[in-house]
């Protein structure tokens, strides 16, 4: 994480840190099902419920905390709150379309 007075300054878009944030996190999800999910492999709620909490509130809290040990940086709430949200759309939308090729049980 580079310090936060040298990051490049971002077009004045509102919200837009929290869409990367959102974005970031459900590619993230989905690619983490995908590569841990086998096509022989049924999918269940215990492992859905599992990748979202391994990745998606632990690792969302984790980068937020570590964010302030870097100058310049601060924890933000909010971002949190985006990180839970794209992991959840994104493990969400990885089981909906799998799915369709598979039973979930």
């Amino acid at each position: 994480m580079a310090p936060g007075d040298q990051l490049p300054e971002g077009p004045k878009i509102p919200g837009l840190d929290k869409m990367v944030h959102f974005s970031l996190f459900g590619g993230l999800l989905f690619l983490w099902n995908r590569a841990t999910n086998s096509q022989n492999e049924s999918l269940s709620i215990k492992r859905f419920i599992t990748n979202h909490l391994v990745l998606g509130v632990i690792f969302a809290i984790l980068a937020e905390e570590m964010q302030q040990l870097v100058p310049n940086r601060s924890f933000d709430l909010m971002d949190i709150v985006a990180n839970l949200t794209g992991s959840l759309i994104g493990t969400l939308c990885f089981y909906i379309l799998y799915k369709k090729k598979s039973k979930f049980v």
